[in-house]
């Protein structure tokens, strides 16, 4: 299960960013949003999670529980994995805790947006269950909404 991070966690994660979004970089030409934000702001509303070693990350998935209207969805601010755990089900672990946290907060669903230059990780989504909400076209960009909708239990 992943661990809750704090600020005093940033040095790390900011590496593991970095090392997670290097090759989209080259993909989509232009620099991924989760590296174009100053993370210390983000820790006083979002949570973070790690996967494996605080400081080390094998993981790491970044929630925002205030994007979505209170009671509907939790949204994924940025998910990824290291490239050398690639493969290795971290990926999986994270979004099924997102799914566990999303219902502990009472939300109906988990909601997402990706690069449209990605349809690899679109795919991964689309076979986790999620649907394609809509495309948005950004001034340097092009979006993909993304939402699962989860059961109560």
């Amino acid at each position: 299960m992943p661990i809750r991070a704090t600020l005093a966690d940033l040095e790390p994660i900011l590496a593991f960013q970095e090392r997670a979004y290097h090759e989209n970089r080259a993909i989509k030409g232009v620099e991924p949003l989760p590296l174009s934000v100053d993370y210390t702001g983000l820790f006083d509303f979002m949570e973070f999670w790690i996967e494996g070693p605080k400081d080390h990350p094998e993981g790491l998935v970044i929630l925002d529980p205030t994007h979505e209207p209170p009671g509907d969805a939790l949204f994924i601010w940025s998910i990824a994995t290291a490239p050398d755990q690639r493969g290795k089900g971290h990926g999986n672990k994270l979004l099924d805790f997102v799914e566990a946290r999303a219902k502990a907060l009472n939300r109906r669903a988990v909601t997402l947006v990706t690069n449209s230059r990605l349809p690899e990780r679109i795919d991964w989504y689309l076979r986790h269950n999620f649907v394609i909400m809509r495309h948005e076209t950004l001034s340097d960009r092009t979006v993909v909404h993304m939402r699962k909708n989860i059961a109560s239990d």
